[in-house]
């Protein structure tokens, strides 16, 4: 009679368990920059005297992108 007892209670326990799972850890928020924000990082960093610098490093990143894209 008592094992019957723990046997329905190890598995009222494991059903509990197994009901109520693992908790989900949330995760932050991913932040993401608004297109003013962009706009503010490339006024700093592009000026006129290295505007040909920046735009021959955006071809060559975009280049090197599409290389490596399957196809």
């Amino acid at each position: 009679m008592s094992r019957m007892i723990v046997t329905i209670c190890m598995a009222v326990t494991l059903c509990l368990l197994f009901v109520t799972g693992c908790a989900k850890k949330s995760q932050p928020p991913e932040q993401t920059k608004t297109a003013a924000e962009y706009k503010a990082e490339a006024d700093k960093e592009i000026k006129q005297e290295n505007a040909d610098q920046e735009l021959d490093k955006l071809e060559k990143s975009i280049a090197e992108e599409a290389a490596q894209e399957p196809k």
